[in-house]
């Protein structure tokens, strides 16, 4: 050592010469190395390599740094002394515990400080009377562990207070809440809740408070429930529960026990009223009033007619408590359901309203309304029954018909149509006209359908055979048009495998179900069926009218409100032609054109459908000829839309083709596409260019034009 304290005079004392005699960075390096070697010298480099510094000089200006600053992040301590950050860590942890200072987390703070955060913490209080330990963490930064082990130490020195829960309040402060709120809860009338008490004294303890002051007799009550019930209220109860027993005729279970802190409602209710109290799910109802109710409601049956249960009874009531009390009254004569309630005599004067309405149905739709008659005799029975109310004994494949039947049967009238009469006829107001009124009209309607169809129709029990006559026919020309259009979708198929034939393979099945419609209409001709009136489509609907399909140039629509209601038309039938139409269905939803290819379907509804060369010119014919004279007629409109349809289907007759279609857009596209196809004529390609671009181009009618006239003349 003593070498080394030597060399290091001499080494100053070179430092203090001349220029002339100091040494350079060079060698002064070198001897700090060999230093370090031969000496186990200790030194760190600072970060930017230009200056080194002890191990004890370094912990001198981390400790004088805190002691100055107060309170300092560790991660800033290589910045400010540029030395390594793992060099200052350990140096701390060597050296630490000999300062007088704390370290948070990465933190070191002077007890200086937390000394000054105290006292801080001090003067607020006295201002404030109250602060948090959250605040405290929040304002100053510090964890709670922190604040509890060394900012907690110092109450009652430094911070004058007391730690209540998480607060620290000042000595006095517990004893002002507390005759605050004593005199709050002496001076109420009512429950006072003990969380609204916390909320406006800002404290979170008073129900604790409270217990105190009931212990101590500075306060007179109870705390029942979270809250704080005085003995005048208490005393003053019973009076309160009569009044409002009496004023409203009910007392809600919930209301006794929240607002009069009753714990057993019911049994309270039995003790004060008898027998008087009617115990519902909800609440406790008057039977006094019930029975006053009863006869406010038997007079407006009387009067109106009719009345609204919820209307009379108390709002508060819940629905199964209004379903108690009505099966409780005693009501004669009455219809109820869904808290409505009508006078029988009333439903029936509102049902006679509809005579002349359902004899004028029966007449414009006779074969709507006559029903199976397998066996006349059984069906009359039937109606007699049902409008005596006696059930038939029927098996369970006779019952299922029959309870489609009944049920379509209470839709005679749409509740629109039901409300727009009787308003008309000032029966009811257009208020009154609610679910539960047509409810019970519709099966007073029905049978009084039942009765005078019996009337009207007991003896007539066949139809029109001019009128079957007339569907048959229309079958026929259907089922020829149809077998045609197979024969042409089939030849296209083979012919024109790029044209894509879905539009006329759908409309081509549509046709089916129209047959399939009209076949089951001439069999409830023929056989005296009834069909409900509701499987029916109405046929001035416009999907009825846009749904229509030429047979033959004559349009033809649906008959059925869909497909459903077809197959439940078809049930009805007898068992030979229900067969025939079910295979039929089964194919229409396979979409399979292969039906009209068996002739034992037309045996079954003895149609005479015979295809020869014959039928088909002369049908192929007609068509070309109808539009030809289309075209004549609207010669000057030659590049409309619907004389280019024509010109098309003109010539799909020549190809020897007929398609069965509403002869939209959709459906012209495929035909011309077919034309294409089949037709070789240069000049027929032309033709149909030439108009095309007229249209197009929407030009004005010309020389040129007059000639195309000319050409298609040859058509």
């Amino acid at each position: 050592m003593e070498e080394l304290f030597a060399l290091q005079q001499q080494l100053a004392e070179i430092q203090e010469t001349s220029t002339k005699y100091r040494l350079s960075d060079r060698i002064i390096i070198d001897l700090i190395e060999k230093l370090v070697k031969e000496y186990d010298l200790k030194v760190y480099h600072s970060t930017d390599g230009q200056s080194l510094v002890t191990p004890n000089q370094l912990s001198k200006e981390i400790h004088q740094l805190i002691l100055s600053n107060k309170r300092v992040a560790v991660n800033q301590l290589p910045d400010i002394l540029g030395i390594g950050f793992d060099k200052i860590e350990g140096q701390i942890e060597k050296d630490s515990n000999g300062w007088d200072v704390v370290r948070m987390q990465d933190e070191m703070m002077s007890h200086d400080y937390i000394l000054n955060v105290c006292e801080e913490i001090n003067e607020d209080l006295q201002q404030k009377s109250i602060i948090s330990l959250q605040e405290i963490m929040q304002k100053y930064a510090l964890p709670m562990q922190f604040v509890q082990k060394y900012v907690l130490q110092q109450v009652g020195t430094i911070i004058q207070g007391v730690l209540n829960e998480d607060k620290l309040t000042t000595v006095t402060y517990l004893e002002i809440i507390t005759a605050k709120l004593c005199g709050i809860l002496r001076a109420t009338l009512s429950p006072v809740s003990f969380i609204k008490l916390n909320k406006d004294l800002e404290i979170q303890n008073s129900q604790k408070i409270c217990e105190q002051l009931l212990i101590t007799k500075q306060l007179d009550g109870k705390i029942i429930s979270g809250q704080y019930v005085s003995s005048r209220f208490i005393q003053s109860q019973e009076a309160q529960v009569k009044s409002f027993f009496q004023q409203n005729s009910y007392v809600e279970y919930d209301k006794l026990y929240q607002q009069f802190f009753i714990q057993k409602p019911k049994e309270y209710l039995k003790q004060m009223f008898k027998d008087n109290v009617i115990f519902l799910d909800t609440c406790g109802f008057s039977r006094d009033a019930l029975i006053s109710k009863q006869d406010q409601i038997q007079e407006l049956l009387i009067n109106e007619g009719h009345t609204n249960l919820q209307e009379i009874l108390p709002v508060i009531l819940s629905d199964q408590d209004i379903e108690t009390l009505f099966s409780l009254m005693q009501l004669n004569n009455c219809e109820y359901a869904n808290f409505m309630i009508y006078n029988k005599t009333f439903l029936d004067k509102l049902a006679l309203a509809f005579k002349d309405k359902i004899i004028e149905s029966i007449y414009q739709n006779p074969q709507k309304l006559i029903e199976q008659q397998q066996n006349q005799d059984d069906t009359v029975q039937d109606i007699q029954a049902s409008a005596g109310g006696f059930a038939n004994k029927k098996n369970k494949k006779q019952q299922q018909p029959q309870k489609k039947k009944q049920q379509n049967k209470q839709e005679l009238f749409t509740n629109k149509e039901i409300t727009d009469l009787l308003t008309q006829k000032k029966l009811v107001e257009y208020n009154d006209c609610v679910d539960e009124l047509f409810q019970f009209l519709q099966p007073r309607l029905s049978t009084l359908y039942e009765q005078i169809k019996i009337e009207l129709f007991e003896s007539k029990k066949s139809a029109s055979s001019q009128v079957i006559q007339e569907i048959q026919k229309k079958i026929e020309d259907m089922a020829l048009g149809l077998m045609i259009t197979q024969r042409s979708l089939q030849k296209i198929q083979q012919d024109c495998h790029e044209v894509n034939t879905k539009v006329l393979v759908d409309n081509c099945l549509f046709g089916y179900r129209l047959l399939v419609e009209n076949l089951v209409v001439i069999t409830c001709k023929k056989y005296n069926i009834q069909l409900p009136q509701n499987l029916f489509a109405d046929p001035n609907h416009p999907s009825v009218v846009n749904g229509q399909i030429n047979f033959g140039l004559q349009k033809s629509g649906r008959v059925f409100l869909n497909k459903v209601a077809l197959g439940e038309a078809i049930l009805f039938l007898p068992k030979e032609q229900q067969k025939a139409l079910k295979d039929t269905m089964e194919l229409y939803t396979k979409k399979s054109l292969d039906i009209l290819s068996q002739h034992t379907f037309f045996d079954v509804f003895n149609l005479k459908v015979q295809l020869d060369k014959k039928n088909d010119r002369n049908l192929l014919l007609f068509i070309k000829h109808h539009c030809k004279e289309y075209i004549k007629q609207r010669q000057n409109e030659i590049f409309d839309e619907n004389v280019f349809n024509q010109i098309i289907l003109a010539m799909s007759t020549d190809l020897g083709l007929y398609f069965v279609g509403n002869y939209d857009q959709q459906f012209y596209s495929a035909l011309k596409q077919i034309v294409y196809e089949l037709q070789s004529d240069k000049q027929i390609k032309t033709i149909l260019n030439n108009i095309i671009h007229s249209i197009n181009q929407q030009l004005e009618i010309t020389a040129e034009a007059k000639e195309l006239l000319e050409l298609l003349k040859l058509l």
